[in-house]
């Protein structure tokens, strides 16, 4: 992969992360800003709605982890290499996801648990 290539996917790479932080800081607001207080509805709406915000926070944690390794890869010199066969990883790919860690083919080989 050049340089220029990798420049541009490590920016989209940088935004995704400031995009990410901000929505898990807004999501973590929401959560404290719930009260849990009121009639069982209201109660039981509220603790849902907690819930959910758990779920993206935690989603959204994730992601934040590919990307930093995917960071770190750029550091290390190894991004865009499979993790699994070592070949470089389709660059559609990794312009459609940028912290791909796999080729397609491992990929596939991973997906159908052999």
């Amino acid at each position: 992969m050049d340089t220029a290539t990798i420049e541009e996917l490590k920016e989209r790479l940088l935004n995704l992360k400031k995009e990410i932080n901000s929505r898990i800081k807004k999501n973590l607001e929401k959560v404290n800003s719930l009260q849990l207080k009121g009639d069982e509805g209201d109660f039981s709406s509220a603790v849902y709605s907690r819930q959910v915000l758990y779920d993206l926070i935690e989603k959204d944690r994730n992601h934040l982890k590919e990307i930093e390794e995917s960071l770190y890869d750029i550091e290390k010199n190894t991004y865009g290499k499979c993790k699994r066969c070592g070949k470089e990883i389709e660059i559609e790919r990794m312009k459609s996801k940028p912290t791909a860690k796999y080729c397609i083919s491992c990929r596939r080989v991973i997906e159908s648990g052999k």
